[in-house]
């Protein structure tokens, strides 16, 4: 590897895994907080309830701040999980975007280099 081709380093393979890893933690950050928060609340509301008790409960009552943390938790999740997966694409279509260059680079080192090897193999 010669000083020219080290010397090449785009900004883009610095930034990708930054992006990528980011876009995980966001989706498994939702993920997590999805089965602590609702998995729990799910059980104890439709679980250990009849249909009957959950349509007569009173208001203020306990589950009523169940169905409404069942109602309100997914609004917010969601939108966490877009922009993770968001995160994750750019960092792909940011390595994916260096590829051209690194082909060009490649090509004209060969290019460089073609004419030696023609003489070592004649």
């Amino acid at each position: 590897m010669n000083a020219s081709q080290s010397s090449y380093n785009p900004y883009q393979l610095k930034i990708f895994p930054i992006l990528t890893i980011l876009g995980w933690i966001l989706i498994m950050l939702a993920l997590i907080i999805g089965l602590v928060v609702l998995t729990p609340t799910a059980v104890s509301y439709f679980g250990s309830n009849s249909k009957g008790v959950r349509d007569a409960a009173e208001a203020g009552s306990q589950l009523l701040s169940q169905i409404s943390i069942l109602a309100s938790i997914p609004l917010w999740l969601e939108p966490l999980t877009f922009l993770g997966v968001a995160f994750f694409i750019c960092g792909i279509a940011l390595e994916f975007s260096v590829i051209p260059s690194l082909v060009k680079m490649r090509g004209d080192a060969m290019a460089q280099a073609f004419p030696s090897i023609v003489k070592l193999g004649s």
